[in-house]
């Protein structure tokens, strides 16, 4: 009868070693931080606050660079008339002016509800006592058609202005660039911040792991003395290195989620007041898995180096 071998065999082979080997290095690192929970606990805070607070700041901005581009869509104008202009010319008008292609839509505000809205608005419920009369005049609100660019609203806001009738015109976009540029500006104020607080977070690990690697630095040799690799005596560190900026990045997920939880009712009341439909400052699924791939890698790297100038001497 011919023998046959046990399916699952006892014999290693270098997967199966290699694979041994990172899962025994993985476990024992984060035992010897568990063991250590002080300084554990002190590392992830300081790694979670040097994230959390330039994240934060991002997300705001991508929040309100999501609102901004719901209302920046075509401005609108208001063509304000001559005060000798009735409400048959300023109709007249507004049948020419819809019928131009680059227009979309035109409504008129005539004075009378101009002026009820005036007041309805400031409380001044005297003043049309006082008006010997109507200061206001009746406008026009056109709507350029979709997809127009700035200097296709300019031209045609200078048609509009060469109208007989038409006293003034005013564009009401300037305040949408404006705060374009500030967010453009906040941007890149984010990115220098985000830069300098990482940069502090790295130093914040590599100072960490350096006496983790001082501190076992004895073990290091035996290690050594007895015909283990650089890779074998790094690894443990590499390890550790990913745990202190995975947690680090898991409680600047929390950080951040809160900060979005307590900024929420405002930005909520902000946007209803821009007749927007309200939305929750909330974290999407990118930021906590950014956070905490990207805070294990920055722990990885710094282990690598610090691991890298201890075994290079």
């Amino acid at each position: 009868m011919n023998r046959t071998e046990p399916e699952n065999s006892n014999h290693w082979g270098p997967w199966s070693a290699w694979r041994a080997q990172h899962r025994v290095a993985a476990v024992t690192s984060w035992q010897k931080m568990v063991a250590r929970p002080g300084a554990t606990w002190l590392t992830w805070i300081v790694l979670a606050i040097s994230l959390a607070l330039p994240s934060a700041i991002l997300l705001t901005l991508d929040n309100l660079r999501e609102t901004l581009h719901g209302l920046s869509g075509a401005p609108q104008i208001s063509v304000l008339l001559s005060l000798e202009s009735n409400l048959a010319a300023a109709d007249a008008l507004r049948e020419d002016v819809e019928a131009w292609p680059e227009v979309a839509i035109v409504s008129v505000v005539d004075r009378a509800r101009a002026l009820a809205e005036f007041i309805e608005s400031s409380g001044f419920n005297s003043l049309p006592a006082s008006l010997a009369r109507n200061p206001l005049p009746h406008t026009l609100l056109v709507t350029p058609a979709e997809g127009l660019g700035a200097q296709a609203v300019a031209r045609l806001a200078t048609r509009l202005e060469a109208e007989v009738l038409v006293a003034q015109v005013v564009v009401d976009a300037r305040w949408l660039e404006r705060l374009e540029q500030m967010l453009r500006l906040g941007s890149r104020w984010v990115q220098g911040l985000g830069g300098a607080m990482i940069l502090g977070a790295i130093l914040v690990l590599a100072n960490t792991l350096r006496l983790a690697v001082d501190a076992r630095r004895e073990e290091i040799q035996v290690v050594r003395l007895m015909g283990g690799s650089d890779a074998f005596a790094r690894r443990p560190f590499l390890y550790t290195g990913v745990w202190y900026g995975a947690g680090g990045g898991l409680m600047a997920t929390i950080l951040v989620w809160g900060f979005g939880l307590w900024l929420s009712g405002p930005v909520n009341a902000l946007l209803l007041l821009y007749d927007r439909p309200t939305q929750l400052l909330w974290l999407g699924p990118q930021y906590p898995l950014a956070l905490i791939l990207g805070s294990a890698c920055l722990g990885w790297l710094a282990a690598w180096w610090v691991t890298e100038r201890f075994f290079g001497h």
